[in-house]
């Protein structure tokens, strides 16, 4: 596999609180990434870090060979990203989000956003003040899905979704991208919800990478469930 994305000795502090520390990692073109942790390890800073959110305190990342900075706009037109909580402005139809973002990304499909808003049962003409916080979750992953991008970071993007849903993307859609070479970064504290979709397992604690390996190889040299092996690996740590 090729190389995508480099990640190389990263922290990052919020005054006296390191959040991730000397965090490296290779990321290599569609394979689908599972990073856990628990909530406050780091897994939503590492995200609005590679999405220049927030800036680093030390460390590089290269994307493409190419290093990016904080204030690298270009890159972005290749990524998508979910947060747990997405943001968008109030007063905007549905469709007229859609329309907003669709200029800013050369590989917007139209056809994907317009299929996504029919299976998430989302009406385009209403406004995103009415929707629900789950209806605003399915509405951010039909906006990133839309954008075709090369790298896709998911930050907890279940959590607020109601059970079919959740299993609907956990099976068909993240199954859908991988097959067609979408490299995933699945961030959660949800051990369970890795198990059936993970390729690569990285895990965070105390803002370091203690596990970076091949999940089957994971599994097999621990000879227990995902749910175990976490349990075990930070009170190691601990």
């Amino acid at each position: 596999m090729t190389e995508l994305l480099r990640i190389q000795h990263l922290s990052k502090s919020f005054g006296r609180k390191p959040v991730l520390k000397d965090f490296d990692v290779a990321v290599e073109s569609g394979r689908v990434y599972g990073l856990l942790g628990r909530n406050g390890e780091g897994k939503t800073t590492l995200a609005r870090v590679l999405m220049g959110v927030i800036p680093a305190d030390v460390g590089d990342i290269l994307y493409k060979g190419r290093r990016i900075s904080f204030r690298d706009s270009a890159y972005k037109r290749e990524f998508g990203y979910v947060p747990e909580d997405p943001f968008f402005y109030e007063d905007m139809t549905i469709r007229g989000l859609l329309d907003f973002n669709a200029r800013f990304y050369p590989r917007w499909n139209r056809k994907r956003a317009a299929s996504d808003l029919e299976r998430f049962a989302l009406d385009p003409r209403s406004r995103i003040r009415t929707l629900s916080r789950g209806m605003k979750l399915k509405l951010g992953l039909a906006v990133a899905l839309a954008a075709a991008p090369e790298f896709l970071i998911l930050d907890d993007p279940t959590s607020g979704l109601d059970v079919p849903t959740r299993q609907d993307f956990l099976r068909d859609i993240i199954r859908e991208l991988a097959a067609s070479g979408t490299t995933i970064l699945f961030a959660t504290h949800m051990v369970h919800e890795l198990e059936r979709i993970v390729e690569w397992l990285l895990v965070l604690h105390g803002g370091r990478l203690i596990v970076d390996g091949d999940f089957e190889k994971v599994k097999a040299q621990h000879q227990a469930s995902l749910e175990d092996i976490f349990v075990s690996l930070v009170a190691d740590k601990a």
